[in-house]
């Protein structure tokens, strides 16, 4: 499983932690994930079935407070797990549970059903990990720049407005509508998509970029009409979206008691709301194998301070494709969301893988 930031488990001060304590934080941490308020000594020392005085567990937890794993919101109010307490939780303590059989069958129903282009499937995705867990959930979709070239229809509307289609061998399309320089008859848009498609099928889309932009400033005195037209129209449709993140739910944080700063709140919505950081961060995640977390401060962006987020990558053929995960206040179960979003990245790159 990786993190957002280095283990916490490799600080010197946090190595002094005896089981004792491990258990009394575990305690505490499962008790405020459930009902949201501060744990008093007397209740953690019921709950945790030790046999402690409710004097030796405020001992225990005046230490677990020194080094930063609890906090004390109020006097006399009882403790509640840091972000970096609940990192110790995830990382030291935490026991996930498989998930349940009628969970992984919705899965395998909703996402195994209907077409299975990569955008279509993301959104079923996205609002599948939302509506289980009342959070927000997201799909990072594949890069289309970084998918192989299959096909491109050119389709005549009106006037000197062209449809391009573009199609990739993994399933993504894109369609977009430009102007050409004169009307085009179908006859000509048929052959300059043949000439296209001809030059460049299974071609990454980068590359095609690349080349078009070479044969255009090279050749374009001597190239054949068409085909100058159609390399033209290509090079207008491959200025294509990179930053697409889908995202669903993002609105029931608004329900969430912990998320309650309306500042924060403003500033989470714009981050799904313009998707640019976001994109930056989870494709960082696209480069680690497995689960991630991030709880807090560890993401490195202020509005996602008091989230935490919990990512898997989805894969076809061995290659990463995208990740997807869900977002949510820190006070979240854990234990059930790391194998919802595990279980959900299998399913997906088992659909995508085949199409």
């Amino acid at each position: 499983m990786e993190r957002g930031v280095s283990p916490i488990a490799a600080s010197k001060d946090v190595a002094l932690v005896d089981e004792r304590a491990k258990h009394l934080l575990k305690t505490l941490v499962e008790r405020y994930i459930v009902e949201g308020q501060p744990v008093g000594s007397r209740q953690l020392a019921r709950d945790a079935g030790l046999q402690l005085s409710a004097a030796t567990v405020r001992n225990v937890m005046a230490d677990l407070e020194e080094i930063g794993l609890v906090a004390s919101p109020h006097t006399s109010a009882g403790r509640v797990p840091t972000s970096r307490g609940f990192r110790f939780f995830v990382d030291m303590l935490l026991q996930v549970r498989p998930l349940t059989e009628e969970s992984t069958q919705r899965l395998l129903r909703q996402l195994g059903a209907g077409p299975v282009a990569p955008d279509l499937v993301a959104q079923t995705a996205s609002q599948l990990l939302s509506n289980m867990t009342h959070m927000a959930g997201f799909v990072r979709v594949p890069k289309i720049s970084q998918s192989a070239f299959r096909q491109i229809d050119f389709v005549a509307l009106n006037d000197r407005r062209v449809l391009v289609v573009l199609v990739t061998q993994s399933g993504q399309v894109e369609n977009r509508i430009i102007q050409t320089e004169r009307p085009m008859p179908p006859n000509e848009l048929a052959r300059a998509a043949n000439y296209f498609n001809e030059l460049f099928a299974g071609l990454p889309l980068s590359t095609v970029a690349q080349r078009l932009q070479e044969e255009l400033s090279q050749t374009r005195s001597q190239m054949d009409q068409i085909l100058r037209s159609a390399m033209e129209m290509g090079r207008e449709v491959l200025h294509l979206r990179d930053e697409e993140v889908v995202i669903d739910g993002e609105f029931n944080l608004l329900d969430s008691s912990d998320l309650a700063n309306l500042q924060q709140l403003r500033e989470l919505l714009e981050v799904f709301r313009q998707k640019r950081d976001l994109v930056h961060l989870l494709d960082e995640c696209t480069r680690a194998d497995g689960i991630r977390i991030f709880i807090g401060e560890e993401s490195g962006y202020a509005p996602l301070s008091q989230c935490s987020m919990i990512t898997a990558p989805y894969q076809v053929d061995g290659q990463i494709l995208g990740v997807l995960g869900v977002i949510g206040p820190t006070r979240m179960p854990y234990q059930d969301i790391i194998p919802l979003v595990d279980c959900t990245a299998q399913i997906l790159s088992g659909v995508l893988s085949l199409r």
